[in-house]
Formats: C-alpha cells, structure tokens, sequence
C-alpha cells in the first residue's frame, strides 16, 4: 500500500496525493490502516465491565452490532474513541495503535475481581478502509457478506469482518475490512480491482462522513457532545454509571450543550490546533479534531466550537480563514 507523506496519527493533518483523492470521488479505493490496532477485551465478565466504564450499553452489542463509543476521564473528557464488536470469548475495540496501551493501562485498573483480560491484539489483524464510487458492486464481485446498514457487520469465512460505517456524500459506501493478518495477502487479491491508495484518503473520507476522531494531541478535550457521538449513537443516557457520566449527563439534561462539531475547509490545519475567533485578538475559541488533504487541495477539518459563532464569525486557523459546511446528519437532540 502506498504510503502517507504525513501521518495523522498523534496530531497533524492526514496527508494524500490529490490524484489519489481525486480518483476516490470516481472508482473504488483500498487502504491500509496500520494506524489502528484491536485491543481484546476477554473472559466472563468482559461486557459487565466494559459497560461499567465505556458511554454506550455494552450489552446491547450483539453478533452484528459495530458499535461507535468513548472512554472518558472522570471529568467527562473523551480519553480514547473506538469502534467495538464482539466475539465469542468477549469483545474488541479498534482505536488508534497509539492509545491502546494508555487505555488498556487505565482499564486494567478497574478489573479488580473481575473475570477480564485486557490484551493488545494488533498484530493479529490487518485493517483495510474501502470507499469510492463503485463499492458495492465490487463486495458483490468477491462474493462477500456485506452488512446493509451502517454500524452492522458481517462475518467472513476466514474469521475476518466486514464493517459498515456510515457513508461519505462524495465517495458513498464506507466499509472496513479486519483481516486475520495471516489473510491480508489473501485478501489483497480478492480486492485488487480497487485501486490501492494512502490512508490520507480514508481519513479524509470519514471528515466528509462527519465522524470524528480522537488522537494523542486531542485527548482529554473534548465532552462527548463536543464530538456529536450524543447525535451518532455514541453515548448511551439510560445506562449505569461510568467514568464521567455525571458530567455528560448534566451537559445533556440541563441545556448545557453549546459546543458542537463542525466540518469546513481551510488552507492549513492539524489535530489539536487552536480554533480562533477572527474579530477577536489572540482569542482561542476552539479546536480541531481531525484534519485531512482535501480533493480540491487545502485541508478538510472537523473543528469543535461554540454553536453560535459557526453561522456568523470569522472563524480562523493559523490565520487562515475557515470556510464552514454542513455536516451530512441532522443534529438531532436524542434526549430531546
């Protein structure tokens, strides 16, 4: 797989050539996503624990539920965001390779008696991004198990699984591919008519999807809502306790959520970088949460601020001024 001429992982902007961006807005696109590891979370107790410490209902996660979810500090801060499946001896959570050792740590603090496991499987998996005009015909073509509805999955023949997450309106179907690594070569031939490219253009495609990440650079941050995973299904209200709950809740019930994500374009931008008001001397008013190299060159960016200023600031980054899009979700209040 070609590489990145800059990593996004542990801040600044995911980087790609703009001939593979443009390429992904007509025909289908593979890449490979070292940058993201599986940490196991195994035995008994497994899905009580981890619903005593993540936001979303653990238990509700099924044989084909991919599940988007946080952990937070006990201030209500997003330490770490995931996407979750389970297995039959417990659960797996995808997240960036870079937090799952400080996530894993901080798990295994709570485990106590409980009949849990926590163990770094990366090297056990390869994961592949699939989007671009034309994807669903090629799954169709290699005969695979293909999930209908976002955030559902599908298991393979050879123990891999086959992920849909919710759509780009420029590239269309979102799919991600875990591979027992013993089967990436394998699996690398039976997607060879998608055109291999960088992960740059898989990251850009989930800013345009809207989702948002967290990296080393934006841990601790961000509240849930501050990412819109209360809107995307990332946060559970109805739930037992965990860490941060409290604070969550009171954001969510007592009409405190005045910081949301937002999507725009700008010439420059890194993870973390500081969000300025334009009117306003020196005044940091908020924080990107992902950047990526867009199609039409500059950055794309998904940026937290106060609701207010994203319809009439001159929102700035490094001096460079923020042209604001819309999101492809309505912002739906789910406690509403």
């Amino acid at each position: 797989m070609p590489e990145d001429p800059q990593s996004g992982a542990g801040g600044g902007a995911w980087s790609a050539p703009l001939e593979e961006l443009q390429r992904v807005l007509h025909a289908p696109v593979v890449t490979q996503l070292d940058e993201l590891g599986v940490l196991a979370v195994l035995g008994a107790d497994a899905a009580g624990f981890l619903n005593s410490q993540l936001t979303v209902d653990v238990n509700a996660i099924d044989q084909v539920r991919w599940q988007l979810g946080a952990y937070c500090s006990v201030k209500g801060r997003v330490a770490a965001l995931f996407e979750a499946w389970r297995e039959k001896d417990g659960l797996r959570l995808l997240l960036p390779r870079e937090l799952i050792e400080p996530l894993r740590s901080r798990l295994a603090r709570f485990v106590l008696r409980a009949k849990v496991e926590l163990r770094d499987v990366s090297a056990q998996w390869t994961v592949f991004g699939l989007t671009g005009p034309g994807m669903e015909e090629l799954m169709q073509r290699a005969t695979l198990e293909c999930p209908e509805a976002p955030w559902t999955h599908a298991a393979q023949q050879d123990g891999a699984r086959l992920a849909r997450v919710p759509p780009s309106p420029h590239t269309g179907a979102r799919l991600m591919l875990l591979a027992p690594a013993e089967t990436a070569d394998r699996w690398r031939s039976k997607l060879a008519t998608a055109v291999a490219a960088g992960a740059g253009v898989w990251w850009w495609s989930k800013i345009d999807a809207g989702l948002p990440d967290v990296v080393a650079a934006t841990q601790e941050r961000f509240l849930p809502q501050m990412l819109n995973l209360d809107v995307l299904g990332g946060v559970h209200f109805r739930k037992g306790c965990y860490p941060g709950q409290e604070v969550v809740a009171r954001s969510q019930y007592l009409g405190k959520l005045k910081r949301r994500m937002m999507r725009g374009h700008v010439a420059q931008a890194s993870a973390g970088q500081d969000v300025s008001d334009g009117n306003v001397t020196g005044s940091a008013v908020g924080t990107v949460v992902i950047a990526a190299t867009a199609p039409e060159g500059g950055v794309d960016v998904l940026f937290e601020c106060p609701s207010e200023l994203a319809d009439g600031a001159p929102l700035k980054i490094g001096g460079g001024r923020i042209r604001v899009g819309e999101l492809p979700y309505p912002m739906i209040n789910p406690t509403a």
